[in-house]
């Protein structure tokens, strides 16, 4: 399995609103039953509280992102000028987030895939004119 196979399954694409959409259904769901086993209860109330604080994380990387393709010196119109992305789809990002140039060259528009700048190592803060 090639490096670029192996990142394609561990990418997971997900929005933390969609998570804390997630956790409140669950939450309510919870309250509604209440012949549940207390124990039991707490168990899920423990999960609960873990996913939560991933959410948190999650939050403070997607902040991350945005203020990155506002500060990069690569973020060029909303796209990242420092990755040419041969082939988007082994490496979990979607067709509709790329942007190809005359020149054939794929390019990933930030303004709409932040999520793509939480870890990039290429970031640059741009310079003072």
């Amino acid at each position: 399995m090639s490096l670029e196979e192996s990142l394609k399954s561990s990418v997971v694409l997900i929005s933390p609103s969609d998570i804390e959409e997630s956790v409140k259904k669950i939450e309510e769901e919870i309250k509604s039953h209440e012949q549940i086993d207390i124990d039991f209860q707490k168990k899920i109330q423990e999960e609960l509280d873990k996913l939560w604080s991933t959410l948190s994380w999650l939050k403070i990387a997607e902040s991350q992102g945005v203020w990155k393709t506002k500060t990069c010196r690569h973020a060029i119109d909303g796209v990242c000028e420092a990755w040419n992305i041969s082939d988007p789809g082994k490496l979990g990002i979607p067709q509709e987030v790329i942007s190809v140039n005359q020149d054939g060259t794929k390019r990933v528009v930030i303004a709409k895939f932040y999520q793509i700048c939480i870890t990039c190592p290429l970031y640059e803060p741009r310079r003072s004119q």
